[in-house]
This record gives structure tokens, C-alpha cells and sequence, in this order.
């Protein structure tokens, strides 16, 4: 949420600090807010997914490799949360205990 809240500060200031220059004078903010629209959309689904983990549903290990792959391209934390992701949930032991799990429930 803090990615998201800078870069939608940065899109509202950037009409204030490019005034004037046209090439960036738009799409400069447009830009921003798709990037901060985008980690809000990313931050939502962890919160999903993490519940979904939490209350063992089946389909929330997928989403959580999904998710932990495209963890992967957000350095430092992001990278090493999305290795630990797809280390834990990739093992084949891992799977069967937690479909297992998900009958149990």
C-alpha cells in the first residue's frame, strides 16, 4: 500500500513540476496511476490470497505461486518473499499436505 500511496502522490505533483513540458505533460500522471492502480490490485489479491491460505480453500495455492511469481520482479522484499512462496508451495510434499488439508476442512 506505501508503493501505491507514493505513486499517486507523485501522479497528483507531477502536473505542478512539468508544467509546461507537453511530451510528459498527460501521460506523465496517466502513467503513474496505472502503476498505483496496479500495486492496489496486487496488494488486494495478497490480502485475498493470504486468507484464503489461512482458511485452507482449495484454490488459494495456486493463486499464492501466481502471485509469488509476479513477487518475484519487486526487489528486495519482493524477490525474496516470492522465492520463499514458490520454495514452500512448490514442494511436491507441500502440495499433498495441503490438498489434504483442504478436504479436512
Amino acid at each position: 500500500m506505501i508503493p501505491f500511496a507514493i505513486l499517486m502522490l507523485l501522479g497528483t505533483s507531477t502536473h505542478f513540476i512539468l508544467r509546461g513540458r507537453e511530451p510528459f505533460g498527460v501521460f506523465g500522471p496517466l502513467i503513474l496511476y496505472v502503476g498505483a492502480g496496479t500495486l492496489l490490485i496486487m496488494a488486494a489479491g495478497g490480502v485475498c490470497v493470504g486468507l484464503g491460505l489461512m482458511q485452507r480453500r482449495p484454490w488459494a495455492r495456486a493463486a499464492a505461486i501466481i502471485l509469488g511469481v509476479l513477487a518475484i520482479f519487486h526487489p528486495p522484499f519482493g524477490t525474496a518473499l516470492g522465492i520463499y512462496t514458490l520454495w514452500v508451495l512448490l514442494a511436491d510434499e507441500h502440495g499433498d499436505e495441503y490438498r489434504f488439508l483442504t478436504r479436512s476442512v
